[in-house]
């Protein structure tokens, strides 16, 4: 959330402040975080108070945490008389399962103007929960210089290895065990093949265990990359893997696509709105190993179908995922929020 609208801060055509909640540490401890959530409740207020705002825009993920305090801001916002815009960008679908017939959720989300999701399937969930107002749609932005260096980027030579990109948090549910399962399937193979693991995260120590000897001791592991470290990660992969198990819409997969990667995914999410399969690349039903190393397969056995879809991504990724065109989307938002409530 944080890196979608550091894309959209420059594009803004009218006049829009940041106001910071939440988390700003890893490791907060239990009175900080009691300490940080009334300091933020207070500076909230005084914001209001002070600012003559048309319109006030909360990021929540639906989880139980930023559930109770967007909702508690909401019904601030709502005491001040503004019209207010809920974006649900992260859905944990666990606390989703709880929320189901809670008159509680479905009373206070009623009360904003307008949702905003990152897909259909989020749409038809949040409807399920009780919302009954306006949802809009909406996509990630890529950011600006990204976008600006993809590209420049010239279609790969006949060279000696294949390398298949991951990158993400490092954290089982993303995948991580189903990524090097299926690398090391490849790899009894392919044995030019090789795969990297960018990203930070709890399961480092534990990935690199599992790598320390035998056919995948090659996997590399850079840590956390931005900036031209991750850029020159996409500028040096071939194809782009991420089986993650839940996402709302996972910006690495829109980033893979915007250097051209053909991309194997698992059905999740938001993606199933726009992803072509066999077009962009392969999306599994279930992030099985077997089928992830067949998907990859294809990529490495039929270069002309990899250079196709190389083409296609690029040209999708620049249409699409522009932080100009995410901008105009949302002001649209803003746009049909202000004139239903005149």
């Amino acid at each position: 959330m944080t890196q979608y609208f550091r894309s959209l801060r420059p594009h803004w055509t009218g006049e829009v402040e940041y106001f910071t909640v939440g988390s700003r540490t890893d490791d907060e401890t239990a009175p900080a975080a009691a300490a940080r959530l009334i300091r933020d409740t207070w500076n909230f207020c005084r914001r209001l108070s002070s600012g003559d705002y048309d319109v006030v825009h909360l990021n929540p993920s639906i989880g139980s945490k930023a559930v109770l305090r967007d909702g508690a801001l909401l019904l601030i916002a709502r005491l001040f008389r503004k019209r207010i815009v809920v974006f649900a960008h992260g859905w944990y679908e666990g606390f989703e399962r709880k929320l189901r017939g809670s008159r509680i959720f479905a009373s206070v989300a009623n009360r904003a103007d307008a949702f905003v999701v990152l897909g259909s399937e989020f749409a038809s969930r949040l409807r399920r929960l009780g919302y009954t107002g306006k949802v809009f749609i909406q996509a990630v932005p890529v950011d600006d210089e990204l976008l600006k260096d993809a590209a420049r980027i010239e279609p790969r030579p006949n060279q000696s290895e294949f390398c298949i990109l991951f990158l993400a948090r490092l954290i089982r549910e993303k995948g991580v065990y189903e990524a090097l399962a299926a690398y090391r399937l490849l790899k009894t193979k392919y044995p030019f093949v090789r795969l990297v693991m960018a990203g930070d995260g709890p399961e480092l120590n534990n990935l690199k265990a599992a790598c320390a000897d035998g056919p995948v001791s090659d996997v590399s592991f850079p840590g956390h990359v931005s900036g031209e470290r991750k850029c020159a990660a996409f500028r040096g992969a071939d194809a782009y893997l991420f089986p993650s198990h839940s996402e709302g819409l996972p910006i690495s997969v829109l980033e893979a696509m915007s250097y051209g990667l053909p991309v194997v995914t698992s059905r999740v999410g938001a993606l199933s709105d726009f992803f072509i399969d066999g077009e962009m690349g392969f999306m599994v039903e279930s992030p099985e190993p077997v089928r992830l190393a067949a998907s990859i397969e294809r990529f490495i056995r039929d270069q002309p179908l990899t250079a196709k879809i190389r083409s296609f991504n690029q040209r999708y990724a620049a249409d699409h995922f522009a932080a100009s065109r995410i901008r105009r989307g949302l002001e649209k938002v803003y746009q049909s929020v202000l004139e239903r409530a005149d």
